[in-house]
């Protein structure tokens, strides 16, 4: 069996070293973290299955770190599991709602932990994570095609790279430097009115001529970004 790197986020408690033992035998090599900045070092930088994030030492700060894991395209697939001490619903809630796959209370020991690890890894390989949805725009990364309503849009290279890039981190604001940047390149000379006279292409090809748009909020003074 092919070992499996997770991550445990514990600000308080650093190492869950009582742990480690028992995630070994189950095939998994544990890595630890205990600040948000650097948990999100570690997944885009390092090949991993699941964090295990645990919420009662990092309260607000965990929920955000799953939440920014669920906007980022490459961070996506990564299983996400909350542990708490208590039943608190408000708290459940809040970690469905940023993303979480399972929500863990009343936890009677590792091998429960990892039972519940393994079938959330086996669901979410078997994902297609080719494609984004926001709303009711399908975004197929493999084969660079956009369909809204089950409908395909035809989109020049440069719109599908913008409604990819915003679609990538989605509520994040995207100012209009890092727009060049990313869709057009560091080298190449465009104008930050390019940036606008695209995105008002693209949301035409998203079918919308009036303002206030539902799919790409501009944030006036800022940039856009990709409303849910």
């Amino acid at each position: 069996m092919d070992t499996q790197h997770i991550l445990f986020y514990n600000p308080a408690n650093g190492k869950t070293s009582t742990m480690d033992k028992q995630f070994e035998k189950a095939g998994y090599k544990c890595r630890y973290a205990t600040d948000r900045e650097e948990a999100l070092q570690m997944l885009s930088k390092e090949n991993l299955e699941a964090v295990l994030i645990y919420i009662d030492n990092c309260g607000e700060d965990g929920f955000r770190l799953s939440s920014l894991i669920r906007q980022n395209a490459q961070l996506r697939k990564i299983a996400i599991i909350m542990i708490s001490a208590d039943e608190d619903e408000e708290k459940i809630i809040e970690g469905f709602n940023a993303g979480v796959d399972d929500y863990v209370t009343n936890l009677h020991g590792p091998r429960e932990l990892i039972a519940r690890l393994k079938a959330i890894v086996r669901r979410t390989n078997g994902f297609d994570f080719n494609k984004l949805r926001i709303k009711d725009i399908e975004i197929d990364l493999e084969k660079h095609k956009v369909k809204r309503s089950g409908r395909p849009i035809d989109l020049t290279y440069i719109q599908f790279k913008l409604l990819y890039l915003l679609a990538s981190q989605k509520e994040n604001v995207f100012s209009r430097r890092e727009i060049l940047d990313k869709v057009w390149g560091k080298n190449v000379y465009v104008t930050y009115r390019t940036v606008d006279v695209h995105i008002k292409r693209l949301r035409e090809k998203l079918g919308e001529y009036k303002y206030p748009s539902q799919y790409i909020e501009t944030v006036h003074g800022t940039g856009y970004r990709l409303m849910q």
